[in-house]
Order: structure tokens, then sequence, then C-alpha cells
């Protein structure tokens, strides 16, 4: 998380050059506003979602890798609750562009990823 802050802390000082510094003196010039805020955190390896995740998945055949990633997940998570986010099958492409497509094909077992992770966390 440092490499992170240092380099919004870098980016921040380089939105705080003058114009004329640099793409300024091109007469383009931009301002940096926050305008929200998703902090970060990490699911520990043993966290009980994640190891039913990976059982749910062992059953159905699934061959899923666990990656870190900006999500819904970040606000529980960093608030010490166990989160992931999960697809619900099918496959994709393009997010948030014209040229986003979904291919439902694969979307039943997705779901029953999903419904059969809520039952096991039920127990």
């Amino acid at each position: 998380m440092n490499d992170l802050a240092n380099n919004s802390a870098a980016g921040e000082k380089q939105a705080e050059k003058k114009p004329g510094e640099s793409a300024g003196a091109a007469g383009v010039q931009c301002a940096i506003r926050r305008i929200g805020d998703r902090p970060s955190a990490e699911l520990a390896e043993d966290a009980r979602i994640l190891q039913v995740m990976k059982a749910v998945d062992q059953h159905l055949g699934i061959h899923s890798r666990p990656h870190c990633a900006s999500t819904d997940a970040n606000i529980p998570l960093s608030l010490g609750r166990e989160a992931i986010t999960i697809g619900a099958g099918g496959s994709g492409g393009g997010a948030h562009t014209l040229n986003e497509w979904f291919d439902p094909l694969g979307r039943d077992l997705g779901l029953k990823r999903i419904l059969l992770a809520l039952l096991t966390l039920a127990e």
C-alpha cells in the first residue's frame, strides 16, 4: 500500500506544477479533484469466504485464481469484514466502453457457483 500512497502523492505533486511548466505551455491545463475514496485492504488467505469459494470451484471444476483489484469488496474489507467479488458466469469484454459485450454462455455454471457458496456460507 505504501507504493500506492507514494504514487498518489507523486501524482498530486506533479499536478501542483504551475501552468507553463509542462503541458500548460501548449495551452493545455487540467485540475485534479478527488471525487471519492475507495480504501484498500487485503483478504487473509485463510478467510472462510475464500476457502468456501475454493471448495465450490473445485467441486464444480472451475479453475479460478484470486487476484487483487479495485472492486465493491474494498469497503467491507477496509472495515475488517470478509468480502470478495466474483463473476456470475458468461464472458465479456470492452468493459465501460461503447464496444462492451457479454456472452451468457456458461451463466448457468456461474449461478450454481453463487448458490453453492451462499448455502455453504449460511451454515
